[in-house]
């Protein structure tokens, strides 16, 4: 008999993850627009229950928990959504609850980042990147070099965000080991000030994580014979505060390029943001060939 993909301990899990949690968590504010009913903008009458922990999409008919909820948004199979859920909540890490939208801004003001505590190497980190990811060598270098990347105890690579003062104020973690992915943002890092690489041009890359900046740094590397001079940044999600506080802080920039993933969340959102922004700034959408820039040969 074929072993099961997953136990029922991990559809449970799946089962049970927090829509409204895991909707902030991708970096969507939803409406409250009744005592216990949310609306996601943009989604054709998405509605959330959070009570129910259930969710309505009363244009297309369509409804369901968690599983069923990453199914529509992102276009994934059964499987798929149960395999994103459960990297959502690592075994060994409670899923962290998110504030109530109304509650989201003084929750941020509240908590103090603690960067993870670092390793006293960086081969895991720089093995991982080089050998597996394939990522440039000297931009990895650089990055460590600048503060920007470093390898923590359990051997993940840490992504550090900095405000104007030089002080770090986000960091995400991506597991190096290839059998078991893990990834996710440290408690209370404020998006608003984003891992990026500082350009000198009046352009800014946009993409979803750090390692898609280093993996499109690296193919433009391999592609020109002329070093990259604009910024790149990474929003963390699919929210745009990041890039909010990024161009208030650098006003030169008066072109942006949004690389997001080559999914339905990407293209959604990447559509999305040039309604926003194509009045104030000159904006294009680059997407990769694959799902993301990571799939790139």
């Amino acid at each position: 008999m074929a072993k099961p993909r997953f136990t029922d301990e991990e559809i449970t899990k799946a089962n049970n993850v927090n829509i409204m949690d895991y909707i902030i968590n991708q970096g969507i504010i939803p409406k409250r627009v009744g005592s216990n009913s949310y609306k996601v903008e943009g989604y054709g009458g998405l509605h959330i229950n959070p009570t129910k922990n259930m969710w309505n999409c009363f244009s297309q008919n369509k409804g369901g928990g968690p599983i069923q909820l990453v199914m529509f948004l992102r276009d994934k199979t059964w499987v798929d959504a149960v395999k994103e859920l459960i990297v959502a909540v690592p075994s060994n890490t409670p899923y962290k609850r998110a504030m109530p939208p109304e509650q989201i801004n003084e929750a941020e003001k509240k908590g103090k980042l603690i960067l993870p505590e670092k390793n006293n190497t960086y081969k895991h980190i720089i093995a991982y990147l080089i050998k597996t990811r394939k990522i440039d060598k000297e931009i990895v270098y650089k990055l460590i070099q600048d503060g920007k990347l470093y390898e923590d105890k359990y051997r993940n690579c840490v992504f550090v965000g900095y405000d104007k003062n030089n002080t770090p104020c986000y960091a995400s973690k991506r597991g190096t080991n290839t059998n078991k992915i893990f990834k996710g943002d440290v408690e209370n890092s404020n998006k608003a000030y984003p891992f990026c690489v500082e350009g000198t041009s009046n352009k800014v890359h946009v993409f979803e994580a750090p390692i898609e900046v280093m993996s499109y740094l690296t193919l433009f590397k391999r592609l020109h014979n002329y070093p990259f001079k604009d910024h790149a940044i990474s929003l963390g999600c699919l929210g745009d505060v990041g890039l909010v506080q990024y161009l208030k802080d650098n006003p030169n920039i008066n072109e942006i390029t949004f690389c997001l993933n080559n999914d339905k969340w990407g293209i959604d959102a990447a559509n999305r943001f040039k309604e926003k922004y194509k009045d104030k700034y000159s904006v294009k959408i680059e997407r990769p060939i694959y799902a993301d820039m990571l799939a790139c040969p």
